[in-house]
């Protein structure tokens, strides 16, 4: 938030700003983040741009020679309080990701609240099915609150007690008004996607009891950055937490971040609450990211640099393959893979077709460059030289290709830097960054 001087109004710190869309020559009205969502600094600092990426993963045949929409996608870091972010406005209707259960929640909830039927679990939208199922088998009392129309009304057809609504200020204040006040608040992953982190921690702090928990569970933008996971910065999702982001914006509301635990893929699981109960795991992950330079601002600058050099290198190899003669695919027609082909692009004229199991997509085009996507069927029918790996895992893909590997492909990787894997007798391309 910040103060105009002209007429001493509190604004929202967001700049408007117009662009013109390259393919139709439209004026698009923006908005840029000039002040940081959460603590309100005007000391942000951007360190990387994707350019403008199309809003969509893929393309209908029918949609190609409609203009796509696209938004500058840009990341900024709050010199103050370490918040990663995104630039640009939000979507206008955000919506958080569906939560698969994790391993070892349910257990953790029924040991260390001794949860009965005696305790309020209020869990907000994205959350498990199968994790409030079993919360309620085991006579715990559920509300689950979920925005999303089709989640909402796939879970009362479960017979989860649920209300199609978003917690926010007035309806925390609701809540309270009916007498309810949880004993665990299951927030999920909704601190990525909220564009109002302050008042989703009002809302929180309104509903929970003195001796409850918020757990949430979020993507950790240190193993994100280490991995030089560029791709996973999205429209939608608004904000990449650090441990001491998370603990900075928590204490302006009165909470204590009280336990951290390392999830897979990424994960981190945030225990939230009202009394100062911190564990070592809390001090541990700050003072780590103190000594690693995740506080400051160079980190931040040397990632972004790290990137540039992967899409030259990355756009140098393939060329060169092709020049060669070879012949190129990839595999997984998912946001991520998108948002690379878009930022190193990388079209027909390099990619020869994308390959995806999900039969959803097959038929259709990466949005933004036109490469068609077709079932894994064809990756043995026309057999590539090489594939470029867009999502999975370098070894499960081999596992489950065994064959296209047995006839000579090959596999390439991007991150954390381009590289070919299993190479041929041949000599190798050196990819240096």
């Amino acid at each position: 938030m910040r103060v105009n001087p002209d007429n001493g109004r509190i604004t929202d710190g967001l700049v408007p700003f117009t662009q013109r869309c390259r393919s139709c020559g439209q004026v698009i009205s923006m908005k840029k983040v000039k002040t940081c969502r959460s603590c309100g600094s005007g000391e942000l600092m951007s360190f990387l741009s994707l350019g403008r990426l199309p809003l969509s993963s893929t393309l209908g045949a029918d949609q190609l020679a409609t203009p796509e929409e696209r938004r500058s996608l840009e990341v900024g870091f709050c010199k103050r309080c370490s918040l990663v972010q995104l630039m640009g406005d939000p979507a206008e209707d955000w919506l958080a990701s569906a939560q698969p259960m994790q391993e070892g929640l349910l257990e953790r909830l029924m040991q260390s609240y001794r949860l009965g039927p005696h305790h309020l679990v209020l869990a907000l939208e994205g959350s498990s099915p199968e994790l409030m199922r079993q919360l309620m088998q085991a006579g715990v009392r559920v509300v689950y609150l979920e925005y999303h129309p089709e989640r909402s009304k796939a879970a009362s057809s479960k017979g989860i007690p649920t209300r199609h609504e978003r917690l926010d200020r007035n309806y925390a204040h609701l809540l309270r008004e009916e007498g309810l006040r949880a004993d665990v608040v299951l927030a999920n992953q909704l601190f990525s996607y909220s564009s109002d982190l302050n008042g989703l921690l009002e809302s929180l702090a309104a509903v929970l009891k003195d001796t409850g928990s918020v757990v949430m569970e979020l993507p950790y933008v240190r193993a994100m950055l280490e991995a030089r996971q560029f791709e996973h910065f999205t429209h939608q999702q608004q904000h990449y937490f650090s441990v001491s982001a998370l603990h900075e914006l928590i204490r302006r509301h009165g909470l204590w971040l009280q336990r951290v635990e390392t999830l897979s893929e990424g994960y981190l699981r945030y225990y939230l609450g009202k009394t100062r109960q911190t564990e070592s795991s809390v001090g541990w992950y700050m003072e780590e990211e103190r000594a690693l330079g995740l506080t400051g601002t160079a980190y931040y600058l040397e990632f972004a640099s790290r990137i540039a050099a992967v899409r030259e290198a990355l756009m140098a190899l393939l060329t060169e393959l092709r020049a060669r003669g070879r012949r190129v695919a990839a595999y997984g027609a998912n946001a991520q893979g998108t948002a690379l082909l878009n930022y190193v692009g990388l079209g027909r004229e390099v990619i020869d077709f994308v390959v995806d199991s999900d039969a959803s997509k097959q038929g259709r085009y990466m949005a933004g460059v036109h490469v068609p996507i077709y079932g894994v069927h064809k990756l043995l029918e026309e057999q590539p030289d090489y594939l470029l790996l867009l999502s999975d895992e370098p070894g499960e893909m081999a596992r489950r290709y065994q064959e296209y590997l047995k006839r000579g492909g090959k596999f390439i990787v991007a991150l954390p830097h381009p590289d070919i894997l299993n190479p041929p007798i041949e000599q190798k391309i050196q990819v240096g960054i």
